[in-house]
């Protein structure tokens, strides 16, 4: 599994314990959802990019981009607005200080926040985008099959016989 969808799983979860939204935080569905499911939180990581470590191994910081989309709907505009920012607040206070999320980045690298309140249909929906920007460091295997031996010829001074060696490498110690 790419890991920016399992930091997106792990975000859905940790904030489906503990925010208003409840069970109502999806990362793989679509909106729209009804004004009375309301308040909703849709994860997404729409995108990530990869920066190399330099000309060595196959090595590079990524940073995926965790959109963390909160919709509320409350009879008055300022009761909207209210409710919209305590989700806000729960979403970046969640994702910031849980230990265990943040055990698995190298650093949260930026937090952008967009909202707004509208009135459609007659009824006001508060609407924020939380987007971290969430960096981690990514290396990969080489291909090929793995050394399980090493042998040794060694020739000096027309001798073809000088010296030889062999040594058989336990798997366990090829990581």
């Amino acid at each position: 599994m790419l890991y920016r969808v399992e930091l997106r799983e792990a975000a859905a979860k940790l904030l489906s314990d503990a925010t208003d939204a409840g069970p109502n935080v999806f990362s793989r569905r679509a909106l729209p959802i009804t004004q009375d499911a309301l308040p909703a939180i849709y994860l997404s990581a729409p995108s990530d990019t990869a920066r190399s470590t330099g000309r060595n191994a196959p090595e590079f910081v990524r940073t995926a981009q965790l959109n963390v989309d909160a919709m509320v709907s409350e009879g008055t505009p300022e009761a909207t607005q209210d409710a919209l920012d305590a989700l806000i607040e729960q979403i970046e206070l969640l994702i910031m200080q849980d230990v265990e999320f943040q055990a698995r980045l190298s650093q949260v690298s930026g937090i952008r926040i967009l909202q707004e309140v509208t009135s459609e249909n007659s009824a006001y929906i508060g609407k924020a985008r939380v987007a971290f920007s969430l960096e981690y460091f990514e290396e990969f295997s080489p291909g090929g099959t793995p050394v399980t031996s090493l042998d040794l010829h060694m020739q000096a001074r027309g001798n073809t016989d000088f010296a030889e060696a062999r040594d058989t490498f336990p798997l366990p110690n090829l990581q």
